[in-house]
């Protein structure tokens, strides 16, 4: 999402520098330092024209900021929302929208239209239009596909496969898509020994760093860009020639994306994908998509066989550049919780007296929201899972076990149902009927289960309940002989306790005897004070004596 919105706010600037249209960046992971919040809570209270900002750096201000809401919001943009709700912001992107003024223009763009985005539509948008562009799955008459069939006894020199189509057929202007973060560390430190020009772009670098492997590719000082599923969307880099899939894709969207970053506005490009035995579902889909224009690649096995050499020469060197950049990270992050250490002491007063900041999420619940969201995309579904990421209630804890489902899974749940319940409706009375009865009978079931388990505890629930009733006419009863006592109509009790309980009883029925007493007087006088008052009636069915 960073390198999305970065993208956006670099063409708003182009494209407003000669107007007085005022941009913002509002981003995360660019620097925690207080003096870069203080920049941008400063950007927001300049009331800018336009703000781009991703959903949780957003949110943080809006709590944190003095002076920031959005009040005075009148358009409201969720570009690639079903991309933001796979990564897991659901919640966020809720909060938004509540905290967004109702008479506002939402516009809400989005590559795939899942349940999910449906959802969101509804949630966020009122009698909505829906424009739909170019298909999704419509190939660019530009684009060239092929295919390099990896047979599983040379799975072992995938990577020789790559170098050798590298070496010589596709030398510039590259995008290799990784399948993990590890594995296109590992390309980029086999291309840096093979004197390729190369950087990479995954998850385990810094806003910073991703940054600068972008521009670096961007402005051609790098021939090859290594990455992962990042950069498959909102990246649209000039003049990108070749897409090489080395891992092939989850499904045939995740292939559109990838290969979507050539061909663009018209310029030829090639897509290049590795594809194994394991993958002969996808080849299909990809045979019926591209047709005809479809091509096989063969890599000559001489190549193959030279470069498989000079991997095994070099893997010495690469476990040795592992092991230093280990090091370097382990060194490196001792001074961090050193250099802190030092600020804390030496700025203590400073520190603590700052308000406390509230954060929608915190970094764990963030972290469990990636990890499901990572489980989900691998199974190749995202029911139950919304960001991960996790419900409205994201700032209670999720905990952790097998067993323990988070407030997002109890939503979705909830949610499934209603629509299951909705479906019900537009059935014929004798199959609703059915299904009500056997609900009936399964709850009925379960209510039998229960009683059985906890018959105990149901008994001792059942005897507290019962209780309740004496209980309270007993507080009622003590409160009544308190007032009484103070009032002077009853003696006080003696502090000794009775040795016998039967002169205790019998001292108790007295008390409250003698309240009854009190309070049936009271009652009198005041039925009398009220009936001389009135005019007796003649037709009045009331004795006499009590208006004398």
């Amino acid at each position: 999402m960073f390198q999305l919105c970065y993208r956006v706010h670099s063409m708003m600037e182009k494209l407003a520098q000669f107007t007085d249209i005022r941009c913002c960046l509002i981003v995360g992971g660019l620097s925690s330092k207080v003096w870069f919040l203080k920049m941008q809570e400063t950007a927001l209270r300049s009331m800018p024209d336009v703000v781009v900002a991703t959903p949780g750096r957003m949110i943080d201000h809006l709590r944190n900021s003095m002076s920031v809401d959005l009040e005075d919001l009148a358009v409201l943009i969720l570009d690639e929302a079903d991309r933001l709700l796979e990564l897991g912001f659901n919640a966020e992107i809720r909060e938004l929208v509540r905290l967004c003024p109702k008479r506002r223009q939402t516009m809400l763009f989005s590559a795939t239209m899942t349940e999910e985005v449906d959802e969101l539509v509804k949630l966020s948008m009122t009698k909505p239009m829906r424009l739909a562009a170019d298909p999704s799955t419509k190939r660019p008459a530009t684009l060239t596909e092929e295919v390099v069939r990896i047979r599983r006894m040379r799975e072992v020199n995938q990577e020789a496969v790559l170098l050798a189509l590298c070496s010589k057929t596709f030398t510039e202007k590259a995008i290799i898509f990784s399948g993990t973060k590890q594995a296109a560390h590992r390309l980029k430190i086999l291309f840096g020994l093979a004197g390729f020009k190369a950087a990479e772009l995954h998850g385990n670098l810094t806003q910073v760093q991703r940054l600068d492997a972008l521009e670096l590719f961007r402005k051609q000082q790098v021939d090859f860009l290594i990455a992962t599923d990042v950069a498959a969307r909102g990246l649209d880099i000039i003049g990108v020639q070749t897409v090489i899939n080395y891992a092939c894709p989850r499904d045939l969207t995740s292939y559109v994306h990838r290969v979507g970053r050539t061909a663009r506005a018209g310029r030829e490009g090639y897509a290049v994908t590795f594809v194994t035995d394991n993958d002969r579902s996808l080849l299909k889909s990809i045979v019926k998509r591209a047709g005809s224009k479809l091509r096989s690649r063969i890599v000559a096995e001489q190549s193959i066989i030279k470069w498989s050499h000079m991997i095994e020469q070099m893997e010495d060197q690469v476990a040795a550049i592992l092991q230093e950049e280990r090091e370097e990270r382990i060194l490196r992050k001792a001074e961090m919780e050193a250099t802190k250490a030092e600020n804390m002491i030496a700025h203590k007063d400073d520190i603590y007296s700052r308000p406390k900041r509230t954060w929608f999420a915190t970094e764990k619940e963030k972290k469990s929201v990636a990890k499901a969201a990572k489980r989900a995309m691998e199974r190749g579904f995202l029911d139950g899972f919304l960001a991960s990421g996790k419900g409205d209630s994201l700032e209670k804890e999720n905990g952790s076990g097998n067993n323990v489902i988070s407030a997002q899974q109890a939503e979705d749940l909830k949610m499934k149902e209603k629509r299951k319940r909705e479906r019900e409706k537009n059935l014929p009375r004798k199959k609703r009927r059915k299904l009500e009865a056997a609900r009936e009978r399964l709850e009925d079931e379960n209510q039998i289960d229960k009683l059985k388990e906890g018959g105990r505890e149901n008994k001792k629930e059942k005897a507290g309940i019962s209780l309740v009733g004496i209980g309270y006419r007993r507080a009622k009863a003590v409160k009544a002989v308190k007032k009484a006592q103070d009032a002077g109509k009853i003696g006080r009790k003696a502090n000794k306790k009775s040795e016998r309980p039967s002169q205790t009883n019998q001292s108790r029925t007295e008390e409250m005897r003698e309240l009854f007493q009190s309070d049936m007087s009271e009652r009198k006088q005041k039925r009398s004070i009220r009936g001389a008052g009135k005019k007796k009636s003649k037709n009045s069915f009331k004795s006499k004596s009590r208006y004398e």
